[in-house]
This record gives C-alpha cells, sequence and structure tokens, in this order.
C-alpha cells in the first residue's frame, strides 16, 4: 500500500469527491482587496444540480438553513465594541465555553530527555503536562550565542494525512525517515523554518498535536502485531498503512470526543496555551516576545492561540484562514479533525476568533490553488479581518500574503513571516 502523504489523499479517501486538482507557479503578493481568486480545484456549487453537488445530498437544505441562521452577534463589526479590552474579554468566555475543554491546572513538570548541538542551535527533545494526566511530547530550539532572554515562536505543526509524524515534520533531525523529507519538500519547500528561526536568534517551541505523532493512534491489535508501539521506525509502507486507517478514523474519535462532552477543538487549543506556559518558565524566554505560526491545521491553531492568548505578540496563520459559513455546500469535509466548537458560530466566524487578537499584528498567507477552503469564503474572511484593523487604526498590523500555488507554507512565505515577526516581536 502507498502512503498517503497529503492531507487532500487522506480528506478523498474519507469522501466521495475524488482527487483534487493543484497547480503551482511563480509566487506573488498582494494585498486582500486586489487579489485574483482562482475557483478552488473544480469544486464549486454546482447550480444544476438540486442539492449544488454538496456531498451533504438532501440534507443540505435544511444544515445550510441552520447555518444560515446563525448571526455572529459579538463579531467586532456587528459590535463596533467602544472598550476593545472589555469586549475581547467577554469573546474570549464564549470560545473557552464552546471549546469544552478545561481541565485542572497543572505545573508543566518539564523532563528534558536529550540535548543535542547542531552547531547553530541546542535542539531538546522533552515532555511537559498540559493536564494532569496528559504528557506532551515537544522541541525546544535554543539558538546559541543568542542575547538572552530572547524572542520565542511557537510552531505548529501540520495535518497532511501523515499521523505517524507530529513534530518531526517541520523539526529538522539526523537521518530523517524518505517519508518525512517528501512531506517537508512538497509542505515547505525542503525547508525546516524552526531550525530557521533558531538560526535567526528565536527559540521555537513545537509540540506534538493530539492524535499525531508520539500521541497518534495505535490499537491493541498493533501491539499484538508489534508494530507502531513506538519502539521502532516502520517501512514507509507500513507507515502508508498507519495513516490510511488513522484517517478512516479520525471522525469516529472526533464523535466520541464529542458524546464524551469535549471538543478535539478545546484539547488543541489548551495544549497550545500551555505550550506557552512552559516557554515562560525558561529563563531564556522573554515572556514579552511570543509569536506563533503554522500551516492548515497548525495555521488553524495558531489562530486562536493568538486570539486567546494575549502573550502572543504577533502571529502569522497560513493555509487555514475561511469564513465557516461559506464551507457548505462542496467543503463539508474539509475541517477535520479541528471542527468548528458547536454553538460556536452564533457568537462568532473563524476570523472573529483572529480578531481577538487585536491590535496585536496578524499576517495571513494563502495560496490561491489552495483547494481545501472555498475563494468566497477566504475573501471573506480576508476582508472582515482588514476592516477590523482598520476599525481600530491599525491598519498596517495585518498583512496577507497569496502566492500562486497549493496548500502549503513556501519558502517566501517563511522569509516574510520571519521579517514580520522581527518588525513587531
Amino acid at each position: 500500500m502507498q502512503p498517503c502523504c497529503t492531507r487532500r489523499q487522506a480528506l478523498a479517501t474519507l469522501t466521495s469527491l475524488g482527487a483534487l486538482a493543484v497547480s503551482s507557479g511563480p509566487t506573488s503578493t498582494t494585498n486582500a482587496g486586489a487579489m485574483l481568486w482562482a475557483q478552488a480545484g473544480g469544486l464549486p456549487a454546482d447550480e444544476n444540480k438540486r442539492w449544488r453537488g454538496s456531498a451533504l445530498g438532501n440534507l443540505y437544505p435544511f444544515i445550510k438553513e441552520e447555518q444560515q441562521r446563525t448571526r455572529q452577534r459579538l463579531a467586532f463589526l456587528n459590535q463596533r465594541p467602544k472598550d476593545l479590552e472589555a469586549w475581547k474579554a467577554e469573546c474570549r468566555v464564549k470560545v473557552f465555553d464552546a471549546l469544552a475543554y478545561r481541565p485542572e491546572p497543572c505545573r508543566p513538570d518539564a523532563q528534558i530527555l536529550e540535548r543535542v548541538d547542531t552547531g547553530d542551535y541546542i535542539r531538546e527533545r522533552l515532555t511537559f503536562h498540559t493536564a494532569p494526566n496528559v504528557t506532551v511530547p515537544a522541541f525546544l530550539l535554543v539558538p546559541k550565542g543568542a542575547k538572552f532572554p530572547a524572542p520565542a515562536v511557537v510552531a505548529l505543526h501540520d495535518h497532511s494525512g501523515d499521523y505517524y509524524w507530529g513534530k518531526e515534520k517541520i523539526i529538522e533531525t539526523e537521518n530523517e525517515h524518505p517519508t518525512i523529507v517528501a512531506s517537508r519538500k512538497r509542505h515547505y519547500d525542503s525547508v525546516s523554518y524552526p531550525a530557521t528561526l533558531a538560526r535567526h536568534g528565536y527559540i521555537v517551541l513545537t509540540i506534538d498535536m493530539y492524535y499525531f505523532g508520539d500521541r497518534r493512534l495505535i490499537l491493541d491489535e498493533d501491539l499484538e502485531r508489534g508494530v507502531n508501539d513506538h519502539s521502532k521506525v516502520e517501512s514507509e509502507d507500513l507507515i502508508g498503512q498507519i495513516n490510511d486507517r488513522n484517517g478512516k478514523t479520525e471522525h469516529v474519535v472526533y464523535k466520541n470526543m464529542i458524546d464524551a462532552g469535549i471538543t478535539w477543538a478545546g484539547v488543541l487549543a489548551w495544549d497550545d496555551l500551555r505550550s506557552v506556559d512552559y516557554l515562560v518558565t525558561r529563563p531564556e524566554v522573554d515572556p514579552r516576545r511570543i509569536a506563533c505560526t503554522g500551516l492548515s491545521v497548525g495555521g488553524f491553531r495558531a489562530n486562536f492561540l493568538a486570539g486567546l492568548d494575549p502573550r502572543i505578540k504577533a502571529a502569522c496563520v497560513v493555509g487555514w484562514m475561511t469564513s465557516f459559513r461559506d464551507l457548505l455546500p462542496r467543503y463539508e469535509s474539509y475541517t477535520v479533525p479541528a471542527g468548528w466548537p458547536p454553538g460556536l458560530l452564533d457568537d462568532l466566524d473563524y476570523p472573529d476568533v483572529g480578531t481577538l487578537t487585536m491590535p496585536n499584528p496578524l499576517m495571513v498567507v494563502h495560496g490561491r490553488q489552495d483547494t481545501l477552503f472555498p475563494p468566497d469564503g477566504v475573501r471573506s474572511a480576508f476582508d472582515t479581518l482588514g476592516k477590523c484593523y482598520e476599525a481600530i487604526g491599525k491598519p498596517e498590523r495585518f498583512q496577507t500574503l497569496t502566492f500562486d500555488g497549493p496548500h502549503k507554507y513556501p519558502l517566501e512565505a517563511q522569509q516574510r513571516m520571519m521579517a514580520w515577526f522581527d518588525r513587531w516581536v
């Protein structure tokens, strides 16, 4: 079995929409208001069909109608609050309530498992607690020769349909597995941007997202077969089988988390917030200068982290910015595993969560050939964010970068991200 390497391929396995076409080309940058939008992979709504080609079929009209009833009543552009901080506090309460995951606070109690001198920086492999019963594996990069305390970045890895790896997708290590090399080439132009940041003087923390890497799904049958048990690195073929299996099981895990009274998005947000808690315990880190960035579901996480944690002084969201109201009728499947917290859309849309970071700077990157999000939804989100920053008199603190390419974090965007952080962090 060939590895299911990309998020598009994983989603295609889960849906009946088929393969998603992408194209690439020279990059270009524009302002949000002047974008030229390509239709996403031939998946616009089909107005000639009764249910517009939706995977929801005859269930689409009811669900769409209910979605459109939502008001986004707390959105900045609807509230026009005079007291920005009071408005953010009210909104954050709503977001945390909808995320439905708030375990007992605990100390990180970090354990350093390994230190490697790479020449330019020290790479630490460690674990720390985000909840009393939750231990999170991580890498921390500490630049050599930096002036401490130094600025820090929380780097959030992607989904890409590759569950076997987590933090390793973006953290440079020795003797990397061929599947990591291929994934990084496809999604990051073969560059480990956390390593670039570390060489530039930033401390960088990357954790394994829930369900990925050392936190991936392992079944009893795996242990019985002696595979997928962390005792060894599997072959490319077996990694492909594990990724395929775990992709098909995502919706089962998601449903049972909801039934248990928590949300997947809540777990992600909580772990990322507690990652900042760990960073500020490190004497090398300047707690007044912390940023975050990520691609795909990493971008989803960066948006929530920046919106919910005022300690994040600048953010760069890559490959995940849309209005959730525009996902129906042809993008229904493309929100796994994070999903949208139940009930939150009546208060805030996804870009509205991003506005909670105001007046802190926010940069958003999007490929015009990205097939995961509807062009109307991306355009709407960019418009919302731009208007909000203009309304507070800080238009220079919101920036967009668009490029004529697919769902990725290209080198140009990585360079612009670092310049953005140098300016604001």
